[in-house]
């Protein structure tokens, strides 16, 4: 039997940006928890004594690597080297192979793939031979099916392993589609496990041969939300077992409280604080929003809106935390017997709003605005998390179809 970690999309150093209000010490947590993850990555590899540990692309959060993330790396791939370990690494989008005199060298067990596809080989304290598949990106667009290169299944290996940084296509996600692939052309490899990295949340794509994206180890936002880490691989001539291993310190949540039951300030206050009370996570992120009875006077409204309200529900410390990074605050309309959009037509909407929230999509609805002067001039390329809070926002709207400043 063959055991190993299957680890992706660390974003080592990932820079959280727009939590500027936190305290001191709890955003040093906030930065530190890719290295936090990594270095738990780390000790359940010895602690499960795997034979190697996969990293399926961006290690780094960006090709011009920090120091402090490439020494954190590296002293975390020694550690696996002591115990002895080995670690193969393909690069992806975001820390794609270029300056290679800047990047500081790594322990004789790592195996960093380069930017042509190749098959590294190890074997096993067990005596089994594993084939190893992958390839590094040389820039941050690969558009080409790299998938069409790799090489079928090494015969005179046990086991056949397949890296590989990319889309899978058929799927519905905002992430770009590099490298695409499709199912069908994994399974004419007849490798016997792929490890895939580049799309953030955790799934199984098939069973046979085990397709997975592990998801990232730490989320960094939050449309990254609930447990994040790595998957935790045993293969054999008879069965394939593959677990979940959380490694992330910091949990991100959207939590929507319905408060409408409340008829005051006070009473609003009490039931939100009495239900962020129920959270079971250590240190959590949360993206609330609340919902609230149409009855409440404007003022009420008003003050649910400002940032004192979102202040005086934060609680704990660096250990122990619940940080409110935004409150939106819709209202409950009382039924009146019609349907949204969403219930009429559940479909259609659904394709609608994973469109706009694609770059594409989002592109082609917008282009008569925004890519027109003087927008045009002063406007970046929407960021997948801006994109998809802008979308989200407008869904808010349209749903709701309400103005906070309506009321009483």
């Amino acid at each position: 039997m063959v055991k190993f970690i299957h680890a992706a999309d660390l974003h080592l150093d990932s820079p959280f940006k727009g939590l500027t209000d936190l305290s001191a010490d709890i955003l040093q947590q906030v930065k530190d928890s890719t290295f936090i993850s990594l270095e738990a990555i780390v000790s359940q590899a010895i602690e499960q004594s795997v034979d190697f540990v996969l990293f399926s692309g961006d290690i780094y959060d960006l090709e011009d690597r920090s120091i402090k993330a490439q020494l954190m790396f590296q002293k975390q791939m020694e550690r696996l080297n002591d115990a002895a370990i080995s670690a193969f690494v393909i690069h992806g989008n975001h820390d794609f192979v270029a300056k290679k005199a800047d990047h500081l060298s790594l322990p004789g067990n790592v195996k960093v793939f380069s930017e042509q596809i190749e098959t590294l080989y190890i074997e096993t304290k067990s005596n089994e031979t594993v084939a190893v598949s992958g390839f590094s990106y040389y820039k941050k667009w690969i558009e080409e099916r790299k998938i069409q290169a790799y090489p079928v299944k090494d015969k005179k290996s046990d086991y056949h392993v397949g890296m590989l940084h990319g889309y899978a296509e058929g799927q519905q996600n905002v992430h770009a589609r590099y490298a695409p692939f499709s199912l069908s052309e994994l399974r004419e490899k007849n490798y016997d496990y792929w490890a895939l990295g580049h799309i953030h949340a955790r799934q199984q794509l098939t069973d046979n041969p085990p397709v997975y994206y592990s998801g990232n180890t730490q989320g960094r936002h939050r449309n990254e939300t609930g447990e994040k880490g790595v998957l935790l691989v045993s293969l054999s001539p008879t069965d394939k077992e593959v677990s979940f291993i959380p490694t992330a310190p910091i949990i991100w949540e959207n939590l929507r409280l319905d408060v409408s039951q409340a008829k005051n300030l006070e009473e609003t206050l009490k039931l939100t604080r009495d239900k962020l009370d129920m959270i079971q996570f250590k240190r959590v992120i949360i993206h609330l929003t609340l919902e609230v009875s149409d009855e409440l006077p404007s003022r009420t409204l008003d003050k649910l809106k400002q940032k004192e309200f979102r202040d005086i529900l934060q609680s704990g410390d660096a250990n122990q935390f619940v940080y409110l990074s935004r409150i939106k605050v819709t209202i409950r309309k009382a039924s009146d017997g019609s349907n949204s959009l969403s219930e009429m037509y559940p479909d259609g909407w659904r394709k609608a709003v994973d469109t706009l929230k694609s770059k594409e999509g989002f592109k082609d609805v917008t282009k008569e605005l925004l890519q027109a002067p003087p927008f045009s001039d002063g406007l970046d390329e929407p960021t997948e998390d801006y994109l998809s809070e802008l979308v989200d926002d407008a869904v808010e709207l349209i749903e709701y179809d309400i103005s906070l400043n309506e009321g009483v």
